[in-house]
């Protein structure tokens, strides 16, 4: 767990880990010279927790650089990743570790229920229509979030440590690191499965790295791409093609921050070339300032989140329905036909916590896609 001045948006990210019910683990938090109090939060958990370790910066370095400190601790057999900011299901590990094993995979993920703090409804990372396990191949991953695809760099998978050996994240990425180690990964023959239910529960706030680009990190990013295929000894023409597509991309999403860069300087000169040599950035820029407009409008008053008493079909007392409960099987099945009832559950959160009372399995396992609730036994 990286962390950069989380705040108490770290302590549902520890409750949520330490909740597991694969109990045999390890929390390496990594801290990038916070000056916050998230460190003191963290402190306070590992009084309670001795499977909490946790190491700290003496300088910003990144994100990278951050979780490399932690890698070189890490003793598993499994390498999780979970933002400091981010939740996860109790049976997220047990779960996918079954699923692992079922399809053989050295790199497992989920789908990711993104979560929004300005109220705004809840989104499945992977559509509506997921259903069933992804094989991903380079290619598949190369163009994840082209044309409409999911973008698959944004899962946080769950990686062998024998597979993953001595390699590490990029440090001079600050943007799209985790997207260059599993691409490694993949290209060193590594197999993935990503499975449908959202097991990761995303935030979304004004404050994620990951929703701000620069002409820097794009830059970086072009850069990398162009090492990584020189560090390739052979590609095969799909890997090859699907490169070609990625740098193309990779190339107007820089043009295209060089232009918001010009703008913010008022460097006049420079937007009107900018745009006279791609004209279609204006479109970009217009999205772009509709969407900003969008989010600077001020939101009526969020309803208090309600009380739940959750449970499947035919359970008293139940105010909630739920799927009924599916044990983790050996088999790594999953209820992907639920991700939609997950995704509206979560959008009952409103002004404060949801309060829960599972009255079954079903309800318990249900609690656990509600971002931040608070889970009460029976009376």
């Amino acid at each position: 767990m990286a962390n950069f001045e989380a705040g108490d948006k770290i302590v549902h990210a520890l409750r949520s880990v330490l909740a597991q019910t694969m109990s045999d683990l390890e929390i390496i938090v990594s801290d990038d010279c916070s000056g916050d109090d998230s460190v003191g939060h963290v402190r306070r958990f590992m009084d309670g927790d001795s499977r909490i370790r946790l190491v700290a910066a003496d300088r910003n370095r990144g994100p990278a650089a951050c979780r490399n400190r932690a890698l070189d601790m890490a003793r598993g057999q499994w390498i999780a990743i979970v933002d400091s900011d981010d939740i996860i299901h109790p049976e997220r590990f047990e779960r996918l570790i079954a699923a692992a094993g079922a399809a053989e995979a050295d790199i497992i993920a989920d789908d990711l229920l993104l979560f929004f703090e300005d109220g705004a409804p809840p989104k499945l990372m992977l559509g509506e229509d997921a259903s069933s396990p992804i094989v991903v191949t380079p290619e598949r991953w190369i163009l994840a979030g082209q044309d409409g695809s999911p973008a698959l760099g944004y899962l946080k998978p769950m990686i062998r440590r024998d597979v993953l050996g001595a390699l590490r994240y990029d440090e001079k990425l600050r943007i799209g690191e985790d997207y260059d180690l599993i691409l490694r990964l993949l290209l060193a023959g590594q197999d993935m499965v990503v499975v449908p239910e959202p097991y990761y529960l995303y935030r979304r706030h004004s404050g994620s790295i990951s929703h701000r680009l620069s002409v820097g990190d794009m830059a970086a990013m072009v850069e990398r791409q162009d090492a990584l295929i020189a560090e390739t000894a052979s590609l095969a023409p799909e890997i090859a093609d699907a490169f070609d597509r990625r740098r193309a991309s990779l190339n107007a999403g820089l043009a295209y921050e060089r232009l918001v860069e010009s703008i913010k300087r008022r460097r006049p000169g420079q937007i009107i070339g900018r745009l006279f040599a791609d004209p279609r950035q204006l479109r970009q820029l217009f999205a772009s300032f509709l969407e900003g407009r969008r989010r600077r409008r001020p939101t009526g008053p969020r309803p208090l989140s309600p009380l739940l008493l959750l449970g499947a079909k035919g359970t008293p007392g139940v105010a909630q329905t739920v799927p009924d409960y599916k044990p983790v099987a050996a088999n790594g099945e999953a209820a992907a036909s639920s991700r939609q009832v997950w995704r509206d559950l979560a959008a009952t959160r409103g002004q404060g916590a949801v309060r829960c009372i599972p009255l079954d399995a079903a309800g318990r396992y249900a609690a656990g896609f509600i971002p931040e609730a608070e889970i009460a036994s029976v009376p």
